[in-house]
């Protein structure tokens, strides 16, 4: 008898399952057997479209998002996988910028019910299988697929990618990953594919070299985002490519510029695939209307940004950004972390504001306001005085940081702040 009758199963069957989120690392499963068993079953969708894989510590999303705008743009069928969701886990899975609706979303539970009993796959695996047959059954021109976690054994490296793109590495998920630059770069340059060529961002020497050694035995061809020397003029980035092209962004990080060189020599590269022209390149990066969550102003009436950085290099990123408004000791921070993002190299970035506040979350791997008050200058964010607090705040320039699970909290709050 199917389990699956209305969406609301569908809601209660994922619920049951253990996420990232909540459970960190335990909750993943770090090989490709299963999701290459249960694709294998499904009649493997996922060599059915061509792809575009992108990884890196931070920037992914980023580009994975101007490559949806530059290629939706020029008139082809873009998919689109991205992770974690901020409202609805719909948003995880796009085609030409539209979720998946929830009536393809019961569809796939209900044929596959049987697949999901026999083969026990983890909560990203079953986000992965479900982008791979959406995209499939849409006949998408071309996916751009965001890794979840790292790339080597990431669920979603069982493509055959056109290209590869690596935005940056930095320590992050070393549990997971690797302690050091070399491990992670190590395992983010799994992706890297038989004679197809890899974009490398803006990483340090150490990275690069162990990218390199994995794309000359895989005889693929390196492009660097800093042959385009990519420049930052207060939200206009300048890429240097046989000429001189200005791009007027929406961007307040000036980190971007890396990630909008990235998107460029994609497109540069599969010119031959997908013929775009580089003035459709130049106006859907100065039409693209952003990303939630990466340094958004989230109140139309006061200074208020969010930005979901939680390890040191986002981090860096977000507090360059705040000084170009004001300095930080004038600035308000609100923050929340995620345990393992707890260190010395992150705490540092969450000093010297003018007064800082903890928010505490939800679930095993939330960080608590006991976690944090030893170690740095804070007041604790009580949900009951939010709106007080908030009101008090009006006046000030107020950042909203940390981790990317705070957004939907955030939202709520200030949605009924006039």
């Amino acid at each position: 008898m199917s389990r699956f009758h209305t969406i609301q199963d569908v809601w209660t069957f994922l619920d049951s399952i253990p996420m990232f989120q909540k459970s960190g690392s335990a909750s993943a499963n770090f090989s490709l057997d299963n999701i290459r068993d249960f694709c294998e079953a499904m009649g493997n969708p996922q060599n059915k479209f061509p792809s575009i894989h992108v990884a890196g510590t931070n920037g992914k999303g980023t580009t994975c998002h101007l490559l949806e705008a530059i290629y939706e743009g020029s008139g082809f069928k873009t998919g689109l996988f991205t992770s974690p969701h901020l409202f609805t886990y719909n948003e995880r899975v796009r085609v030409n910028g539209q979720a998946i609706s929830d009536e393809s979303l019961l569809l796939f539970f209900q044929q596959t019910e049987g697949l999901l009993e026999e083969i026990k796959l983890s909560y990203f695996e079953i986000s992965t299988a479900l982008a791979f047959w959406y995209f499939a059954h849409k006949k998408v021109d071309v996916a751009i697929i965001e890794t979840g976690l790292g790339g080597r054994v990431d669920s979603t490296n069982i493509i055959n990618s056109e290209i590869a793109v690596i935005t940056s590495i930095g320590l992050d998920h070393q549990n997971v990953l690797g302690n050091t630059i070399a491990e992670i770069a190590r395992e983010k340059a799994g992706i890297i594919k038989q004679d197809k060529p890899v974009v490398i961002g803006n990483v340090a020497e150490e990275a690069a070299a162990e990218i390199q050694k994995t794309a000359q035995v895989q005889h693929a061809r390196t492009l660097y985002a800093e042959e385009c020397s990519p420049e930052w003029n207060q939200g206009e980035v300048i890429v240097h490519n046989q000429q001189t092209i200005h791009i007027n962004t929406p961007f307040s990080e000036p980190v971007n510029k890396w990630n909008v060189a990235c998107a460029w020599l994609v497109v540069q590269e599969l010119q031959e695939q997908f013929s775009v022209e580089e003035k459709m390149i130049i106006s859907s990066i100065q039409n693209f209307e952003g990303i939630p969550a990466r340094f958004e102003h989230i109140h139309p009436d006061f200074e208020w940004y969010f930005s979901g950085s939680h390890n040191a290099q986002a981090l860096e990123s977000s507090n360059e950004a705040i000084v170009q408004k004001q300095p930080l000791s004038e600035t308000v921070l609100v923050f929340s972390l995620m345990k393992d993002k707890l260190n010395e190299d992150t705490l540092a970035y969450f000093k010297g504001f003018k007064k800082a506040y903890f928010v505490e979350q939800e679930g095993k791997r939330a960080a608590k306001f006991s976690d944090v008050k030893d170690r740095l200058e804070v007041e604790l964010f009580p949900e009951e005085r939010k709106e007080i607090i908030l009101k008090d705040l009006k006046t000030e320039l107020v950042i909203f940081m940390g981790s990317f699970y705070f957004y939907s909290i955030v939202k709520r709050w200030t949605e009924n702040v006039s």
